[in-house]
C-alpha cells in the first residue's frame, strides 16, 4: 500500500479530476474483490467470520498507523478529528460489517455473486446519501442519468441472482449482504467528511479502522460469551498472503476518501462496483472458491452495471429555455 495514496492532499490543495478519480475508484474496486477472496479463504481455516474481520482490520490499522506515523502533516492532522462530529466518525462500521459479511458469505457464494449482491444496497444507499448531502460536496441532484444508472444496476442485480447460485444461496445472508452495501455508501460519504476536516486521507483511514475494530472486537467479545470460540487453523507462512486484506481495505477507504467529493457517492459507488465486478469475474473464472463458479446471467449482470457506471457519469441535459 503505497504511502502516496494514504496521504491525499488537503480538500481544498489540488482539484480531483473525474477522469483520473473514476480510474481510481474502479481500481480500488477491484482491489476489494481481491480483499474478499481472500478474507474468504482466511475464514475457512479460522472458522470464524468476525475473527477473520478482527484479524483484517488489525493488519489494515497497522500499515495504516505506519503511514501516518511517517509523516509530520498527518500526525498534526490527527489532533483535527476531534474537530469531528462524533457520528460522523462511525463510518468504520460500514467497513466492519462489509468485512465481516464478505468473509461469511465468499466460501458459500463466491466473490462475484457477493459483489452483485453489494450492489442492491450500495446503490440504493447512495442515491439517499447523496440526496441528503452526508457527503463532503453537499447535496447531489438526483439527475436523471443518476436514477438510471442507479436503476440499470438494480436491474442487473435481479439478472443475476435468478442464476443457479443465487438460487442455492441463504436468504438471510443475500441480506445481510444488501445490508452491508447500504453500510459501504454511508462509509464512503463519513470517511470523506473526516477527510475533509482534517486534512488527511490517512487520518480519515485510521479514524475508520480503528472504529471498525473496536466494534468488531465488541462483537466477538459478546458472541464468544454466549456461545464459546471454537477457531480453526491459523494460515502458516505458506499462506502468508491471506494476512494482506486488510491493508488492500486501507487503500481502499483512502482512495475513496479522498475522491468522494468529486464524483459524489453514488458516482463513487457505481465506479467501484465496476471494478468489483470485472475483478470478482475474473477471480471466479481462473480461481473459482467450490461450486460458486459462474454462469451467463452472472456475466450479464457485470456488464450491465459498467453501462450503468458509464450513464452515471454522463452530464446533465441542460434544459432549453423557452421565450
Amino acid at each position: 500500500m503505497p504511502a502516496s495514496v494514504l496521504a491525499g492532499a488537503g480538500p481544498d490543495v489540488r482539484p480531483v479530476h473525474a477522469a483520473p478519480a473514476l480510474a481510481a475508484a474502479v481500481a480500488s474496486g477491484a482491489l476489494v474483490a481481491l480483499q474478499q477472496r481472500i478474507n474468504g479463504e482466511l475464514k475457512t481455516s479460522l472458522d470464524d467470520a468476525l475473527l477473520t474481520a478482527i484479524v483484517s482490520f488489525t493488519t489494515g490499522l497497522v500499515a495504516v498507523v505506519v503511514v501516518v506515523l511517517s509523516r509530520r502533516s498527518a500526525r498534526q492532522a490527527v489532533a483535527r478529528v476531534w474537530d469531528v462530529p462524533w457520528w460522523q466518525r462511525l463510518a468504520g462500521l460500514g467497513g466492519a460489517s462489509l468485512v465481516a459479511v464478505g468473509a461469511a458469505a465468499v466460501p458459500e457464494i463466491g466473490v462475484a455473486l457477493l459483489t452483485i449482491g453489494l450492489v442492491a444496497g450500495q446503490t440504493s444507499g447512495a442515491l439517499l446519501v447523496d440526496r441528503a448531502g452526508l457527503g463532503p460536496g453537499g447535496s447531489h441532484a438526483l439527475t436523471r442519468q443518476r436514477v438510471l444508472g442507479a436503476a440499470l444496476c438494480l436491474v442487473a442485480v435481479c439478472v443475476s441472482v435468478s442464476g443457479e447460485g443465487a438460487r442455492s444461496a441463504s436468504p438471510l445472508l443475500l441480506a445481510l449482504v444488501v445490508v452491508a452495501g447500504f453500510g459501504i455508501a454511508l462509509q464512503q460519504a463519513l470517511n470523506g467528511r473526516v477527510r475533509k476536516v482534517t486534512g488527511d486521507a490517512g487520518v480519515a483511514t485510521l479514524v475508520n479502522f480503528v472504529v471498525g475494530l473496536l466494534a468488531l472486537v465488541t462483537a466477538l467479545a459478546v458472541s464468544a460469551s454466549l456461545g464459546g470460540l471454537d477457531i480453526g487453523a491459523w494460515p502458516g507462512v505458506d499462506r502468508w498472503y491471506l494476512y494482506l486484506g486488510g491493508p488492500m481495505g486501507a487503500a481502499f477507504v483512502a482512495v475513496a476518501a479522498v475522491v468522494v467529493r468529486q464524483l459524489g457517492v453514488l458516482r463513487l459507488g457505481l465506479a467501484v462496483i465496476s471494478g468489483q465486478l470485472a475483478g470478482a469475474l475474473l477471480l471466479d473464472v481462473v480461481a473459482p472458491v467450490g461450486d460458486s463458479g459462474i454462469d451467463l446471467l452472472t456475466v450479464v449482470g457485470v456488464a450491465l452495471t459498467l453501462v450503468a457506471v458509464l450513464l452515471s457519469g454522463r452530464p446533465a441535459t441542460p434544459r432549453r429555455r423557452t421565450a
